[in-house]
């Protein structure tokens, strides 16, 4: 054996002994092998191993509301200094969509400024007519329709884009996140909800909670001291329904450091209570399962405090409950501002431990955003001994919240994350310097610090442009995967048989190097999807099964050749070196022809034609170099050790 033959034999042996190595875990089984073996095995798609089929909702009239409530803040910029100081006033109603309010309170005015308004948005925004009871001298304003379908087109692909590094940071292999209509599909294979194992009902409920969490982080003034929650809190004192309902109303009152000045502000609170709620209202918010009883068309479930101060508040119509705010004129919210809610853990040293929920009276328009978030980080409080998420902003950023707090002292500033208040911290001074923390709340330790790594990921993914809600969740078992897969072995089966029979028949021995290369060519397929993290797909089988065939078609290429080379009196070993060389074109522009249609496949494709096309680049590659290299190794082993240079027969 010459030496350039046994290093290409050392080289062969050294790959089929890597494929091998590669694949024992998917074939034999991780358990069955020592610790110190590698783990990784093929992934299987969505419909051989199973997984999670989860369509989301997507709010895209949130979407449209922060622009204007980015409007508002530029107007509050515009219009906070010079002339127009205090002589102005915008506010952001709840309805309709992205609607804008400002209010001169010189009605000679108003025709000034509202020319200057609509020089500056007169792309983005459009007039509308006033309420009656905005007053004369409101100019009302909206995101304008074409403007606002522009928001809600790229809205709905961002969070497409958002979802997937999300589910990229968990390490899910080959998820799929298609758009379809204003609903968003995600296919997470391998991720199945098994009630019989603890984690990995923990495991597919945190990915779930993951892919929905919208990370909006939102930084708003609290209005403490207002005569609106004063006269909520006294109504609600002595209104026998909040009794009823155990919702409780407390004051509250701080100091500013250095300085005598006290601040008061009131509340409603109420803690997590077992209800009965009408079937329809039970789906609504989740607690509905096939198990619960039903009596008289209700059911009993955990109700938290903020679902209980919400339907005694704004009603809930599937309850038939209307609402305090929507039944007393005196209570009815004002414009630009919003009632938000915040999980209170009680300190230790509190008689009562229940954590509650507790009302937090705010200004609607966002101040600043997550968008100017640069950097987050977990680390520690020393103080609290709580975990605690890290956040610099970019220079903008840093600018805003600087101006906020130093034309805020004194007032709490509302942390708004996923609309929920954080935390409201008072502010004792200006911040400078671009940087603040979030305290994590909770008594469990390590779901705290799973909940600031979680918070972290998301904020450096980006959030979410509108909120996501779960419209329906199912499981592709394993009972389908499993048809899958005996069909698609069967069908491999088959296939692989076929190709036996031919090949020994028609090449005899010269049929057996065949199926030794395209026996290699399938190890080197699966390795390959091994080692970069691919998934395995059924139309992924079938272009395993398409490259066999093709594989086989550029040994009977070559094949062919050597009986014509042999036919016309070539040695061996000459009508093997013609055969190769001269058949090596037309395998290489056959291989390319395919490869190049894969590439668009694989490129404008998605689901289970990527996975075709995955499949097919990959065996492409294996198929070329087994048809090409391996088989010419079993040639010249044959040439060089039985027949020698001048044999003139071959079994082909």
């Amino acid at each position: 054996m010459d030496r350039n033959l046994r290093w290409r034999s050392i080289g062969l042996i050294a790959l089929i002994i890597t494929c091998i190595a590669t694949l024992l875990p998917t074939f034999v089984g991780s358990d069955r092998l020592p610790s110190w073996f590698h783990k990784k095995k093929i992934n299987m798609g969505l419909d051989l191993r199973g997984g999670l089929h989860i369509i989301y909702g997507i709010d895209l009239d949130r979407a449209v509301d922060d622009k204007a409530s980015e409007i508002k803040r530029d107007l509050d910029a515009k219009f906070g200094e010079g002339e127009w100081k205090d002589k102005i006033t915008v506010v952001t109603p709840s309805s309709p969509v992205g609607a804008v309010t400002i209010k001169v309170t010189d009605v000679a005015k108003k025709g000034e400024v509202e020319n200057l308004v609509m020089a500056d948005y007169k792309d983005v925004a459009a007039k509308r007519e006033c309420r009656p009871d905005d007053g004369p001298t409101a100019i009302c304003i909206q995101v304008s329709s074409s403007y606002a379908e522009g928001i809600r087109v790229n809205a709905l692909k961002n969070a497409v884009l958002t979802i997937r590094e999300r589910i990229d940071e968990r390490g899910i292999a080959e998820p799929s996140v298609q758009e379809k209509g204003e609903d968003i599909i995600v296919e997470l294979p391998g991720v199945v909800d098994d009630k019989d194992d603890p984690e990995a009902s923990e495991s597919v409920n945190r990915v779930r909670a993951l892919i929905a969490r919208t990370a909006k982080l939102e930084f708003k003034i609290a209005d403490d001291g207002s005569a609106y929650m004063k006269n909520l809190f006294t109504f609600a004192k002595s209104d026998p329904n909040a009794a009823a309902e155990e919702i409780s109303a407390d004051p509250d009152s701080w100091t500013v450091e250095d300085s005598p000045v006290r601040h008061n502000d009131w509340y409603l609170f109420a803690r997590d209570q077992k209800r009965s709620i009408p079937v329809a209202e039970a789906k609504k918010i989740g607690c509905w399962t096939k198990d619960l009883e039903v009596t008289e068309g209700k059911v009993w479930c955990q109700l938290t405090g903020k679902t209980i101060i919400e339907r005694y508040l704004f009603g809930s119509p599937l309850a038939d409950i209307k609402g305090v705010l929507n039944t007393e004129p005196k209570l009815k919210l004002p414009d630009g501002r919003q009632i938000a809610f915040e999980l209170v853990n009680p300190d230790p040293s509190a008689k009562d431990k229940r954590p509650y929920w507790r009302t937090w009276y705010l200004d609607r328009a966002v101040r600043l955003s997550g968008s100017a978030v640069t950097q987050a980080q977990t680390s520690w409080d020393q103080n609290t001994n709580k975990p605690i998420v890290q956040v610099d902003f970019n220079r903008y950023g840093g600018r805003v919240f600087g101006d906020l707090t130093s034309q805020n002292v004194g007032k709490r500033m509302a942390i708004i994350l996923d609309d929920k208040v954080n935390s409201a911290p008072t502010i004792n001074g200006p911040i400078r310097g671009g940087h603040c923390q979030i305290t994590m709340g909770g008594s469990d330790a390590a779901h705290m610090q799973s909940e600031a790594d979680d918070l972290v990921s998301v904020l450096k993914t980006g959030s979410l442009p509108a909120p996501l809600r779960e419209e329906s969740v199912r499981a592709v078992g394993p009972t389908l995967g499993a048809d899958a897969i005996d069909k698609a072995k069967i069908s491999f089966a088959v296939g692989i048989l076929l190709v036996i029979i031919i090949m020994l028949g028609i090449y005899r021995w010269s049929g057996w190097v065949a199926i030794g290369a395209v026996t290699i060519n399938v190890m080197m397929m699966l390795t390959a999807m091994t080692w970069f993290g691919a998934t395995l797909t059924l139309p992924g089988i079938a272009a395993l099964v398409l490259t066999v065939g093709m594989g086989v078609d550029g040994n009977i290429l070559i094949y062919e050749r050597i009986r014509d080379e042999l036919t016309l009196g070539k040695s061996v070993r000459g009508a093997v070196d013609v055969g190769f060389s001269r058949a090596f074109t037309a395998i290489l522009d056959g291989h390319v022809t395919t490869a190049a249609g894969g590439w668009v496949l694989l490129q404008y494709g998605s689901g289970p034609i990527k996975g075709f096309a995955v499949m097919l680049l990959v065996g492409i590659f294996c198929t070329l170099i087994c048809s090409t290299v391996v088989t010419r190794i079993f040639f010249d082993w044959v040439s060089s050790r039985h027949k020698g240079a001048n044999a003139t027969t071959l079994s082909i």
